[in-house]
């Protein structure tokens, strides 16, 4: 058998996809419930109970020693609640709902500060235009400068909201006496109708969600020829329009949980045939496509907490397994793939927000039976190949039909990677200088280690 000299290549940051328990906050059975996660400053911030402060500010930078608590804003057991979490004008900004409530700043040298009390009305916080837009009082409302403007307008301002053109766009209805919510545009000075949408009825837009690879802010709305589709607008009449009819007929598809990865937006849906999935659209009817039908069939997978990192989409899906999954995609239906099994064979689970901050993902999660639902952290190593050097190592065939030969040494471990990093075998073992592969045709990285501890990274080809 002949002998093929392969190139060393060196995997930065190599390891195995795993999801651990960065601290059990409310230690024991009861949950912590960490939610509206924010970066800021460095740190991942958010909010979560413990018995000894009720529900308040917490942060993390990654570790568990370094996951506490920042503001005990209603001292005590009692809770403020924290919501609305905002990086802006380089302070943190919340909104508390108990103890004494209203929109609260936050940096590590004064702590949290209220800047204004109150505000039991305001919800639908955005920033955009260099301030923090929300609905108040029925009308809109912006934080500039330490200060709140309420804008008078006659309309009654109901809906979420959305930014494009340096234009905020959202529901409001012309009485409040209805409940007949349109397209509406604030373009600095005044609140006007931009468009309506369902002459009938109301059309509630709603999920909005801007595009920086489009220019474009896409949004849910529901019309009386359509349903609930997808809607794109750049903030005029005319550039108001539905992008494509998912659902054909008046069903509806609810689009929703938007998020861009490079020029790609990723979305949920349900075209009435394959349940609720994972679908994108570059802003035309004929790119708005079904990426791939996670739970095959009617059954919904219900694509959800779509997170951005290493340039790939994450999220969670149901794919009929009754377990806890994370997923990945590419865009592609091959590229479409379970990630990791985030407890394998439990089924109780609750799972709650998720965010990337710093090369991983942060997840609320319910995974024990002994633990409340807790702050997880999930290592998704990237796997960047490069010819790093030119030393020689002994392997061959390669490519090989599966059968591999090593020099240098009898006896060690191996894990095996497709190319994008995903584990495909963990702790297998090297004996007498030989190892059988059982898996599918394709290119893999193959990381060796002796019993003397060398470890040994190569790409092979498995034909």
């Amino acid at each position: 058998m002949k002998k093929i000299v392969f190139t060393l290549f060196i995997a930065n940051a190599l390891g195995a996809q795993s999801i651990t328990l960065l601290k059990d906050i409310n230690p024991g059975a009861n949950p912590s419930t960490p939610a509206e996660f924010t970066k800021y400053n460095g740190k991942l911030y958010f909010n979560a109970n413990n018995p000894n402060y009720g529900t308040e500010l917490w942060a993390t930078d990654g570790t568990s020693g370094g996951t506490e608590i920042v503001a005990d804003i209603n001292p005590g057991t009692a809770s403020s609640l924290p919501i609305s979490l905002l990086n802006y004008d380089d302070k943190l900004y919340f909104k508390t709902l108990l103890g004494v409530t209203g929109l609260y700043s936050y940096d590590s040298t004064a702590g949290a500060t209220i800047v204004s009390p109150g505000m039991g009305t305001a919800s639908n916080f955005l920033l955009a235009e260099g301030k923090i837009f929300f609905r108040q009082n029925s009308k809109l409302a912006y934080f500039y400068q330490g200060s709140i403007t309420e804008i008078d307008t006659p309309v009654v301002v109901n809906g979420q909201m959305g930014a494009v053109n340096g234009k905020i766009i959202t529901g409001a209805s012309a009485s409040s006496a209805t409940n007949n919510l349109q397209l509406y545009v604030y373009d600095g000075t005044t609140v006007s109708l931009l468009k309506v949408i369902n002459p009938n009825s109301t059309a509630n837009p709603q999920n909005f969600f801007y595009s920086s690879a489009y220019n474009t802010l896409f949004f849910t709305a529901g019309s009386n020829t359509s349903g609930f589709e997808l809607w794109k607008t750049d903030g005029t009449a005319e550039g108001t329009v539905q992008v494509k009819n998912i659902n054909a007929g008046t069903s509806s598809s609810f689009p929703g949980s938007f998020k861009q990865v490079g020029n790609k937006v990723f979305f949920a849906a349900n075209n009435g045939t394959n349940g609720n999935e994972l679908w994108m659209t570059d802003g035309t009817e004929e790119g708005t496509v079904l990426v791939k039908d996670v739970n095959p069939g009617s059954n919904a997978s219900n694509p959800n907490n779509l997170t951005e990192l290493n340039g790939k989409l994450y999220f969670l899906a149901s794919d009929g397994s009754g377990e806890a999954r994370l997923w990945e995609s590419d865009g592609t239906a091959d590229g479409t793939k379970l990630t990791l099994e985030l407890k394998p064979g439990y089924t109780n689970f609750v799972l709650g927000k998720m965010e990337e901050y710093n090369g991983a993902l942060y997840l609320s999660a319910k995974l024990s039976v002994s633990q409340g639902q807790e702050l997880y952290k999930i290592d998704l190593p990237t796997l960047n190949v490069e010819n790093y050097n030119k030393k020689e190592i002994g392997l061959y065939p390669n490519p090989t039909s599966g059968e591999l030969f090593f020099t240098g040494f009898e006896k060690g471990s191996y894990e095996l990677y497709d190319l994008n990093g995903s584990l495909i075998k963990k702790d297998g073992n090297i004996v007498n200088g030989k190892l059988q592969l059982n898996v599918p045709k394709g290119n893999y990285i193959l990381v060796t280690k002796t019993i003397e501890g060398t470890v040994n990274t190569n790409k092979i080809i498995v034909k």
